[in-house]
């Protein structure tokens, strides 16, 4: 069976994709909007009843086509601008946005009801949504009066329709942009306020412990570990970990390396040591090895223990 060509063409594929993808925007709007707000995914049930109508809506256009090729190749097919399924599912999605549309709304005025106590913070969340909602009306309200002109006066062209095409288009790219941005700085703000929270929790146990490692020079020890410092506190050793990755933004090891490395400095420079080995001075300071001292060196410094030693007088 030879399939006219035409049939599959560009713009036939597109007029048929578009109007299902109309039933989508809103649903998909309203659950971004939920996930900003609450930090959480909406449920299933609601999901479900918020994405049914873009597939039976779907599968409606679909059988329009399905029955043309299978079974009645006489059979027309009303272009979506004209009186026919097309244009009256797409009356009918005017229906249906502003009722996703007024569940939103009613979200975003329960959330700020919620936090009157931090509103201006509030505000700035929610007052970017109002107006994108504000603008989705405004279009909505054109698409609605596109339709009715084409039942109306059963239009035979679609220039009609352009103006609500046009800024549908341009509110969906909008929506994306604005969403993304606010998304991604919502969620560095809510980062570096955690941080902040959890770096006042902690400090004062670090500062106990890190006077304890430099005051009682621990650090020169070659066997120090988390398992020993974490004993002495009388804590886990994942919550010291924890602490010392927090406040001195480094591992334990590079923490204590660290100290280790600026003890060298001290020693390679002081004529009381002037007699010490390179070797020497790294097995003071607690390096168990002249490869491992001069490896941890230069990581910390960019020069070997000679170099520095060398530049410095």
């Amino acid at each position: 069976m030879l399939i006219d060509v035409d049939y599959f063409s560009a713009t036939s594929i597109i007029r048929n994709i578009y109007i299902p993808w109309q039933w989508l925007v809103a649903p998909m709007f309203y659950l971004f909007a939920y996930f900003f707000l609450q930090k959480e995914l909406q449920n299933k049930r609601v999901q479900f009843y918020l994405i049914a109508p873009f597939f039976l809506v779907a599968v409606i256009h679909a059988s329009q086509y399905a029955y043309q090729l299978f079974f009645d190749h006489n059979h027309t097919i009303v272009i979506y601008y004209q009186r026919g399924i097309f244009l009256y599912t797409n009356l009918v999605s005017f229906i249906y946005i502003p009722m996703v549309i007024y569940y939103m709304y009613t979200m975003i005025l329960s959330y700020e009801k919620k936090h009157k106590k931090a509103i201006e913070k509030v505000k700035e969340e929610t007052t970017w949504l109002k107006n994108l909602i504000h603008i989705g009306i405004a279009i909505v309200s054109l698409g609605m009066l596109s339709v009715i002109i084409g039942i109306t006066f059963n239009m035979k062209e679609s220039y009609y329709a352009y103006p609500f095409f046009i800024s549908l288009s341009l509110w969906i790219y909008w929506v994306g942009y604005v969403g993304i941005n606010r998304a991604s700085s919502h969620e560095k703000l809510e980062k570096l306020n955690n941080g902040q929270t959890a770096k006042k929790t902690g400090y004062a146990t670090f500062n106990k412990i890190n006077a304890y490692i430099i005051d009682h020079r621990k650090y020169l020890l070659a066997d120090i570990s988390l398992n020993n410092i974490a004993e002495e506190f009388d804590i886990s050793v994942g919550y010291l970990s924890q602490l010392i990755n927090l406040h001195a933004e480094s591992n334990f090891n590079d923490y204590i390396n660290e100290l280790r490395v600026e003890s060298s400095k001290k020693m390679l420079l002081d004529q009381r040591f002037g007699n010490y080995t390179i070797e020497s001075i790294g097995l003071e300071c607690g390096f168990k090895s002249k490869s491992n001292f001069y490896a941890t060196f230069k990581k910390f410094t960019g020069q070997t223990p000679n170099q520095y030693k060398k530049i410095k007088k």
